[in-house]
């Protein structure tokens, strides 16, 4: 691997840590006893959640979803942080501490990057994150795009950070990227098409403590957690409001309700979501103070809901 790459430092993205994060990977790390590798996780951790808010923002698709991401039997051999931009590839998020000059590529992080994509242009590369001291800033400082050398690395690797290559390439990569799937896009169906050109939700990321966008936790037990998100629709000022729990056989159970602000519900207003191949719709069409539609889903189905008033609509997008 060639590490003479060009880098701009002052093209470093800073973004601000909020608490949600150190509380996240917080408690990831503790699943982990040793505490030398219980701190490498939790600042591996709070770079992985950086990165994925800042491609959030970019309009990326992200997937932290998966249960075995979060749990540390299922990955007790590897402290490597890969993230699942669906359509695109896998990233590795690697911490880094301030003014530290170097970093260690190690083959066990390259290996990783080969083994979670189907196929080699699916492995994107290495994202170098700076977490402040106070663990309230990180910074992403540079890219280092993957190699086809990558996959035969068998000895650890130093990388020069000022040679990484500035974070604008990341996203010049992602940009030139067709976001499409393992399959041909010619078997795309219309939903999955739409859904390369959304911002999506990931529903068991609420599972696992992780918040994106305006949607804000409203209830949590054991079993289940419930979110909420303010719209506007043609002045009016609706609430919709998801239950998520994960039922058996990988199926995820949702409620979806919509709620307007102290009032009733307008008259005509309707309420969307797909079924199998058909739309099922309500319709308020009396004194009404809520919809409420319960959802039974396949893990990783996408969905969506829409709400139509006076000819305008919003559409909000779900990975189950």
């Amino acid at each position: 691997m060639s590490d003479q790459l060009n880098r701009a430092p002052e093209l470093a993205i800073s973004l601000p840590i909020p608490g949600s994060f150190r509380q996240q990977a917080k408690a990831y790390a503790l699943q982990y006893f040793i505490p030398d590798v219980r701190k490498r996780v939790y600042l591996q951790t709070l770079g992985l959640l950086a990165v994925n808010g800042y491609l959030h923002l970019l309009g990326f698709p992200t997937n932290l979803s998966a249960p075995e991401r979060w749990n540390a039997a299922y990955r007790v051999w590897s402290e490597v942080n890969e993230l699942e931009l669906p359509g695109y590839g896998y990233l590795q998020c690697c911490a880094i501490t301030p003014g530290q000059e170097t970093a260690i590529l190690t083959s066990e992080c390259s290996l990783s990057q080969v083994n979670s994509c189907i196929n080699k242009s699916d492995c994107i590369g290495y994202v170098f994150v700076e977490i402040a001291n106070g663990e309230k800033t990180a910074t992403l400082i540079g890219f280092l795009p993957f190699s086809g050398a990558d996959a035969n690395l068998e000895i650890d690797t130093e990388i020069a950070i000022a040679n990484l290559q500035p974070i604008d390439d990341l996203i010049d990569d992602l940009s030139g990227r067709e976001a499409s799937t393992a399959v041909n896009t010619n078997q795309f169906d219309d939903l999955t098409r739409e859904f390369t050109k959304t911002k999506i939700t990931y529903l068991r990321n609420w599972l696992n403590h992780i918040y994106e966008g305006e949607w804000q936790p409203s209830f949590r037990d054991l079993n289940t957690t419930t979110c909420k998100k303010k719209l506007q629709l043609a002045g009016r000022t609706l609430t919709i409001q998801l239950s998520v729990a994960a039922g058996s056989d990988r199926l995820t159970l949702v409620q979806v309700i919509v709620q307007a602000e102290n009032t009733t519900l307008p008259q005509g207003l309707q309420v969307s979501v797909p079924d199998e191949s058909e739309i099922y719709t309500e319709t308020v069409n009396g004194v009404a103070d809520m919809i409420s539609i319960p959802l039974e889903l396949s893990a990783d189905e996408e969905f969506w809901v829409e709400l139509r008033f006076q000819e305008q609509a919003i559409r909000e997008y779900f990975i189950a």
